[in-house]
């Protein structure tokens, strides 16, 4: 579904009615859709009760970030036993890095669409390597490392490979940009993320921030990496008005946007 929305709204002459059309075909898309455009996070006006009207509200720009966000909420609808998580975590951690991304993008100027997606998109190789955990005999464990590793050093030792490779290679494979795909494989290591370096290194602060609201329970450094800070082009006494901004919105947007 989200592949072929990607590659419609891909194609210069594409319509709204025909992005509607499309989301219409899978109901529970299309309520999730109606219920997020009439929330205060996406909402601008009145209420509306169908799918083009939704689509309509949000605009071109945004019924991406719009159909993104509901197709990601069914995917973490299971809590991954593998990580400890319940979905409502995973959920959290998903909404906090994006929207935090997302306003680091506003800041540079930078397609909003982009860092958002790979925000809310962060996380998604945690559901491969839990499914596939599943299916061991021996119930398999990850414990985090705390930001910004997470679970990285249990995943590599094994299985030679972390959350990020394998929520990249999903991205890949289903149409992604190459510039979100290259966001999350290196968002634990951004510094080699070549052409599409910067972008990666908003996401790997979006993640302090995430850590900072949804794992409060772990230790976390002060700031970001300074270099991966930098990247931002945020000056150090902005930092904190930045963060309260993004707290802020992340805590509509929970209120709001919850699963279910």
């Amino acid at each position: 579904m989200l592949l072929t929305l990607q590659r419609l709204m891909a194609k210069p002459d594409s319509s709204l009615d025909q992005v509607a059309e499309v989301i219409a075909l899978e109901p529970g898309l299309s309520a999730r859709v109606v219920k997020m455009a009439n929330s205060v996070h996406f909402g601008r006006g009145g209420s509306v009760e169908h799918i083009l009207e939704a689509i309509q509200r949000v605009g071109e720009k945004g019924v991406q970030e719009l159909v993104t966000f509901a197709v990601a909420s069914q995917l973490v609808g299971r809590p991954l036993a593998a990580y400890g998580l319940t979905a409502h975590q995973l959920w959290s951690r998903a909404v906090a890095c994006a929207i935090a991304a997302a306003s680091i993008a506003e800041r540079n100027n930078l397609p909003r669409e982009d860092a958002y997606t790979a925000g809310l998109m962060h996380g998604i190789g945690l559901l491969v390597l839990d499914r596939h955990a599943s299916t061991q005999r021996r119930p398999q464990v990850f414990t985090s490392a705390g930001y910004p590793l997470d679970f990285a050093p249990d995943e590599r030792a094994w299985l030679e490979f972390s959350h990020a490779e394998a929520g990249a290679a999903l991205l890949d494979l289903w149409g992604f940009s190459s510039r979100v795909t290259a966001a999350v494989r290196f968002q634990l290591n951004p510094e080699a993320a070549g052409e599409h370096r910067q972008l990666t290194m908003i996401l790997a602060t979006a993640r302090w921030a995430r850590s900072l609201f949804c794992v409060p329970e772990e230790l976390i450094p002060d700031l970001p990496s300074m270099v991966w800070l930098e990247a931002t082009a945020m000056p150090l006494d902005d930092f904190g008005e930045w963060l309260s901004q993004v707290r802020i919105r992340y805590t509509i947007a929970c209120e709001e946007l919850r699963l279910g």
